[in-house]
């Protein structure tokens, strides 16, 4: 018999499955309507409305002895303004310079060589805690000649409600594949039917690829759909502010010179791809266990587990504490820009230069794999 070439009909038909789950589309629609909601409340939830007008005045003026002069004045002995209803445009200026002199400080002899002085002991102590190479140190200090000195100051009042409202979708996209997922190969084995698709013309090869495809397909689809819409809510209730601010601004002990707007393109692909990846896993685990609950069980396991695993290895275990420190469960996150340590592959790269390869080829790993235990699985049933 002629096989027929059905690839885009059982392609159709696998993401017409996924769709038609109706515990995957609740779950989505309630991350949906979430959507608005993290886009009001990213903002209005941690700053009320009225100060974003006041601050609008500090922002663009250099972080030099004048400003931090005036944010002194208005400070108590620990950092803290003092009448926020008359001074309340410096509380975010208040709190960078909180976070960099630290507590037990008498803030009204503070001066603006103490404030990028201790900001410098901050990072010295990073490289050493981090277990930095020589070749390492002179990167960052190569880099920190590219950051604009005195800084730019910018409050980040919405700036920083993108960028963890960006890193907050890692997880609810978790929880949509792993439900949206969960069935793609457990369905047809707790029905027991099964047999009957694989013994089909494009029951073997054909039908993998269509069911891998259409659940990357959904995860990449409701992540597009996600994003923009808490994208086009917080911009067209907040704007863009701050989105090209330097990032010194939220981290002020990065060294990395990116805006907060690079910082959020490169989470985003970071999103992207991890989700991918994650798919891949999770298409991975149906067909390897068959059964619905105990892959969304496994697949949220593991990305917990890998998470609190990098917390858990100490980092002078260097290499094991870097290596889990890339995957997304802890590298999709604001605190990117803090990760100092770096791979040496003829030259020096950064995490989020090499986490893209990297969950390219685990996504493809994971695709082979699976595809070479559904050839197995097969042999074995027939």
């Amino acid at each position: 018999m002629q096989k027929n070439r059905c690839f885009g009909a059982l392609y159709a038909f696998e993401l017409k499955k996924i769709l038609k789950n109706k515990v995957a589309i609740v779950t989505f629609l309630f991350f949906f309507f979430y959507a608005f909601l993290q886009g009001e409340f990213e903002v209005s939830g941690n700053y009320p409305p009225s100060r974003l007008a006041e601050t609008e005045a500090l922002n663009g003026r250099a972080l030099d002895a004048d400003l931090l002069e005036e944010c002194l004045a208005v400070v108590d002995e620990t950092g803290r303004v003092t009448d926020e209803e008359t001074n309340g445009r410096y509380m975010d200026l208040a709190s960078l310079v909180r976070e960099v002199i630290g507590y037990g400080t008498d803030y009204q002899h503070v001066t603006i060589d103490d404030f990028y002085g201790r900001r410098m002991e901050i990072v010295e102590e990073i490289y050493e805690d981090s277990c930095l190479t020589e070749g390492e140190i002179r990167y960052w200090k190569e880099k920190e000649t590219q950051i604009e000195k005195p800084f730019i100051y910018h409050d980040t009042m919405v700036s920083s409600g993108i960028l963890e409202g960006t890193t907050n979708y890692a997880i609810m996209l978790l929880l949509i594949l792993s439900v949206g997922l969960a069935g793609c190969f457990a369905q047809e084995s707790q029905r027991r039917t099964d047999p009957m698709i694989r013994a089909s013309i494009n029951g073997g090869k054909e039908l993998y690829f269509a069911k891998v495809l259409a659940g990357m397909t959904y995860v990449f689809g409701c992540t597009v759909i996600l994003l923009g819409t808490f994208f086009t809510y917080l911009s067209l209730k907040w704007g863009l502010r701050g989105i090209h601010t330097m990032v010194q601004n939220y981290y002020p002990e990065s060294q990395m010179p990116l805006t907060i707007g690079q910082e959020t393109v490169i989470l985003l692909i970071l999103l992207i791809l991890g989700m991918l990846l994650m798919s891949a896993f999770a298409l991975f685990v149906s067909n390897v266990s068959r059964n619905a609950l105990a892959t969304m069980a496994i697949v949220l396991g593991v990305y917990m587990g890998m998470f609190a695993l990098s917390t858990a290895v100490p980092i002078s275990m260097r290499w094991l504490n870097q290596a889990l420190c890339l995957l997304p469960s802890t590298l999709i996150s604001s605190r990117m820009v803090l990760e100092y340590r770096l791979i040496h592959l003829g030259r020096y790269f950064l995490c989020y230069e090499i986490a893209p390869i990297l969950y390219l080829l685990m996504t493809a790993f994971f695709i082979a794999a699976g595809y070479a235990l559904y050839k197995r699985h097969e042999i074995r049933s027939n």
